[in-house]
């Protein structure tokens, strides 16, 4: 895996197709420590060989180049990254919702994301007797 500046995220993909990597896996991303990281993998057939990237997102801008010009299969990963994490790809001509009909709210996938209806209904296992806090809802939700 090698982490690349978000400025040169697209022209790495680039020049990693120029040598021979053609096979677009997969992108997502992760948070870690309060720093969104969006990481893909591309891969050269011949050789069976691929390539890691990550790129760490400028909390700022919240947004970075989209690679979907050099690897058209990227579109539908960076569609589903924008809505769950709240990434901006710049230069995604389809950016159309997969999953969420309103993008309002927080993105579900953030850490700071309250998962509320976690608390509203029961979920399987949480015996009724045994009140416990789901995991992923702060102590006082109901402030927020």
């Amino acid at each position: 895996m090698r982490e690349v500046d978000q400025v040169f995220w697209a022209d790495e993909f680039r020049a990693l197709q120029s040598q021979g990597y053609f096979f677009f896996d997969f992108l997502t991303a992760y948070e870690r420590d309060s720093q969104l990281v969006v990481i893909a993998r591309v891969a050269n057939p011949e050789t069976k060989q691929s390539q890691m990237l990550t790129a760490k997102v400028d909390a700022q801008q919240n947004s970075m180049a989209s690679i979907s010009v050099t690897y058209p299969g990227a579109i539908w990963h960076e569609r589903e990254t924008t809505e769950m994490f709240g990434i901006s790809f710049v230069g995604l001509e389809d950016a159309r919702p997969l999953l969420r009909r309103s993008m309002l709210g927080r993105p579900p996938l953030l850490k700071s994301s309250v998962l509320a209806a976690r608390m509203l209904k029961p979920w399987p296992g949480q015996p009724s007797h045994r009140k416990q806090q789901p995991v992923g809802v702060v102590d006082d939700w109901l402030q927020l």
